[in-house]
């Protein structure tokens, strides 16, 4: 039977926003997911990824992760209580989007989460600015469009700041407290997340 637990594949996304694991085999049924993989570090609060034939992403955010060793004919395995988090969203923006790239002593990501704390470790080099716009700017088109005008004018500020030697930390701040603002209101919105998590990354 545990052949049916491969019809589907899934990624694992810690709490924290980190893929833990990829094209992991499982059957999922709406409200429940199984997997047979034994050693998914898969806790409450993680969320599972399915990507669908039309190119979406569904996103399940883990209720209950119950782990079976034997019984009912079946191997050990997991039966993952889960919930529906939001519209599947374009794969792009799981893919193609944001690389939070987790460096600094204050580094975090929130999905589906609000976090309206600022934490500034360092200053900013004109480096640090410049990835981040690199970053941000590609998958814009991915959000509503009065959150792209907003968070470009930002960005604009940002660039500004990064053309000087040394960056006015305040204008810096300011600007990023901004997009910040505007991509925790895309509530759902992948991309948004990635944004934020970048974010946290510079702070």
């Amino acid at each position: 039977m545990l052949h049916e637990f491969n019809k589907d594949k899934v990624t694992l996304v810690k709490s924290d926003g980190t893929v833990a694991k990829e094209q992991i085999p499982a059957l999922v049924t709406g409200e429940m997911i199984f997997t047979a993989d034994k050693t998914l570090p898969v806790e409450v609060g993680d969320y599972l990824l399915r990507n669908l034939p039309s190119g979406l992403v569904e996103k399940y955010e883990v209720r209950n992760p119950k782990y079976y060793d034997v019984g009912h004919s079946l191997d050990a395995h997991f039966q993952i209580d889960v919930a529906r988090a939001g519209a599947a969203q374009a794969q792009a923006a799981v893919v193609q989007g944001i690389t939070n790239n987790f460096t600094g002593s204050n580094s975090r990501v929130n999905i589906n989460s609000t976090d309206n704390s600022i934490n500034v470790s360092a200053d900013f080099s004109p480096d640090q600015l410049r990835e981040f716009i690199g970053q941000v700017r590609p998958v814009l088109s991915q959000l509503p469009k009065d959150s792209q005008n907003v968070i470009e004018a930002q960005l604009v500020t940002i660039e500004e700041e990064a053309d000087k030697p040394t960056p006015t930390k305040m204008r810096v701040l300011s600007a990023l407290q901004s997009i910040k603002s505007v991509a925790e209101s895309a509530s759902g919105n992948l991309v948004a997340a990635g944004i934020i998590g970048l974010i946290g990354t510079l702070l």
